[in-house]
């Protein structure tokens, strides 16, 4: 992780003091791209030329981001479902498991800040945590029968970039539904770093930012415009 000093000397904001979904989390993150949106950029067009609309959509949303500092207010209720029961799933695996589980509200791949990931936890057996709490039953019911074939590819993609950012080689993903009979609430499942998929981000990010920096030239903003708010 960079130094807590870099990120307050370009943010405003000290990272030792912040909780994942506070205010100065979400500011964090601003025009930053991060783990729970990596999947976006590996979407494809019919035309290996022609970037998909989601992937140009979240393109504009960044740099939208950069120009306004402000971010988008999601308040979805199956988002509501997951943050209420985000820390019992976590006390739950590291019963289960016999790990610890530090929290941590970002990382950041390095100094530039253009690249991060806020992982649920690292637990002390150096790797990384992925919790969710499905609202729908049947989300669980799937992973609990598919194992690692019953993860959505966005929260695959989610923990590739989360290790791309972090270098670490594997992230426990789990999946909680206090629901369940006792002792069926939890899912666990160890995914490894995928060789080929850091291989894609090592060429896609790079050009990701590069064509967001062309952008933010030709509107006159730099990245880091949407921190300058926080300074005093």
């Amino acid at each position: 992780m960079i130094n807590r000093d870099i990120i307050l000397n370009k943010t405003g904001i000290d990272i030792d003091v912040i909780e994942q979904g506070s205010e100065a989390w979400m500011q964090l993150r601003l025009g930053v791209i991060t783990a729970s949106d990596a999947w976006k950029i590996l979407t494809k067009n019919k035309s290996a030329n022609v970037w998909s609309d989601t992937k140009a959509t979240y393109l504009y949303e960044l740099i939208g981001e950069i120009c306004t500092g402000v971010y988008k207010d999601v308040n979805a209720r199956t988002l509501a479902w997951g943050k209420e029961y985000e820390q019992e799933a976590r006390d739950s695996f590291s019963f289960y498991s016999d790990l610890n589980v530090i929290e941590v509200p970002i990382i950041y791949r390095d100094e530039s800040m253009r690249t991060a990931c806020s992982p649920d936890g690292l637990c002390d057996d150096q790797l990384g945590l992925e919790l969710k709490c499905p609202s729908n039953t049947d989300v669980f019911i799937k992973m609990a029968l598919n194992g690692v074939n019953g993860i959505k590819r966005e929260y695959m993609a989610q923990m590739q970039f989360s290790m791309w950012v972090t270098g670490l080689p594997a992230w426990h993903f789990i999946n909680y539904d206090p629901r369940m009979p006792a002792g069926k609430e939890i899912v666990r499942v160890l995914v490894e770093q995928d060789p080929e998929c850091a291989s894609q981000f090592d060429d896609l990010i790079p050009e990701f930012i590069e064509r967001m920096n062309a952008h933010l030239k030709t509107l006159g903003i730099e990245f880091g415009n949407q921190w300058k708010g926080n300074h005093q």
